[in-house]
């Protein structure tokens, strides 16, 4: 019993580590947008594989919880969570290194993209570290509340696309929305879903935010 309780320790520590690490890849889209820099946007990039060989070294410790520590219920539902989350943070990681990748190559975006993305970006990080707080907390109730800050990030990519219609640089802008804040988007949509995991890990509940 102690050496699972240990393994899922230590599992959660390393999650908490990667969030940490994703959160800082959109911290630094963040700076980027306002001020390009492709150094930055280059580490942006490069910090990805160590987000990929952290899912890696997460899921291998699940393999082993789940091969040879004979988890009860509630410590398999730990497991799974572990996994299911792990795979969210790196689909959210992923998006920060598209976001990266189109802004080396488009560096005259349009300044509205670049305000609104910089606004959809911050929201996108409170919502990140609140469901990673209440993962850590093992909160359900906070995890229940957290997809409605996914609503202002949706609210904010339609606004712009509004913007669009009456822009005189129709072409462009829509380009910049389709290719970048998309992007954002989905992540919000991938936080959402570790916020299912985390409900799903305390309660044994399966939850659609839709």
């Amino acid at each position: 019993m102690i050496r699972i309780e240990r393994k899922l320790d230590k599992m959660e520590t390393c999650i908490m580590h990667m969030s940490e690490k994703v959160i800082q890849m959109h911290s630094s889209v963040m700076d980027v947008l306002l001020k390009p820099d492709k150094t930055k946007e280059l580490d942006i990039i490069q910090a990805d594989d160590r987000i990929n060989r952290l899912e890696e070294e997460i899921n291998d410790m699940a393999v082993e919880s789940l091969a040879l520590l004979s988890p009860v219920a509630s410590d398999l539902r730990k497991v799974i969570a572990a996994i299911k989350i792990t795979s969210e943070l790196e689909r959210i990681g992923d998006y920060a290194k598209h976001i990266a990748i189109y802004l080396i190559k488009h560096e005259s975006l349009d300044e509205k993209v670049r305000g609104a993305a910089h606004q959809m970006e911050q929201n996108l990080i409170i919502m990140l570290e609140e469901a990673m707080q209440a993962y850590m907390d093992h909160d359900s109730e906070k995890a229940f509340q957290i997809p409605q800050r996914d609503a202002l990030i949706d609210e904010q990519y339609q606004e712009l696309k509004q913007l669009v219609k009456n822009s005189d640089d129709l072409v462009d802008l829509v380009f910049g929305i389709s290719s970048m804040l998309r992007n954002i988007e989905r992540a919000g949509d991938h936080v959402k879903n570790i916020c299912e995991h985390i409900i799903y890990m305390i309660k044994g509940q399966h939850y659609d935010f839709g």
